[in-house]
């Protein structure tokens, strides 16, 4: 396996569950799949860059490219995809980080691979990624945990280490908005 720096986006439908319970199955089905359609569609006519592996995880996205693959501004690509989902009456959450992934060398199988153990299925979609890790704990700060802990609610977030690789500067100091071991930055 290789060790190479990433950058991981997450793109969630935010209010998913209350969506759901809010309409008829049908509704909601045609509903889901117009979100799906919006991301694909994004995918396929504003490429984000070279070799990007997407995971449709049902309520979000995960895309991760190697740090240099880009394409594109992968802060505004995202604030791109964001006003999509927007525009069609989806409230979304929308996280890019970068940090360490590991892939597969020269002569090694891709991580995507599924075995049968006993009666179970596993499913491996990735090797360790710290981008990915990073978008979870992202999300899961942004969703509310109870009255006293609203979250971070819907929006676009950056993590602090993006702002570096890119070689960027903030114009001024807004709050910065702690998950796990990082930071990040509401920028839409």
């Amino acid at each position: 396996m290789i060790d190479e720096n990433a950058y991981g986006l997450l793109i969630a439908w935010f209010d998913i569950e209350d969506v759901e319970y809010s309409l008829e199955t049908e509704q909601f089905v045609e509903r889901y799949g117009e979100f799906r359609a919006t991301i694909l569609g994004c995918l396929d006519a504003m490429p984000l860059g070279q070799n990007v592996r997407a995971l449709d995880l049902g309520h979000a996205f995960y895309l991760e490219l190697a740090d240099g693959d880009e394409q594109t501004d992968p802060i505004r690509w995202l604030r791109d995809v964001r006003s999509r989902t927007n525009e069609l009456g989806f409230s979304s959450l929308s996280v890019i980080c970068h940090g360490g992934r590991w892939v597969a060398g020269d002569s090694e199988a891709e991580a995507f691979a599924s075995e049968r153990i006993g009666d179970v299925t596993l499913v491996r979609v990735s090797r360790p990624s710290e981008p990915l890790r990073k978008a979870l704990a992202a999300e899961s700060a942004a969703r509310p945990n109870d009255d006293e802990t609203p979250g971070w609610g819907p929006g676009v977030y950056v993590e602090s280490e993006v702002i570096e690789a890119l070689g960027r500067k903030l114009k001024n100091a807004p709050t910065a908005l702690a998950a796990a071991d990082t930071s990040f930055y509401r920028v839409g």
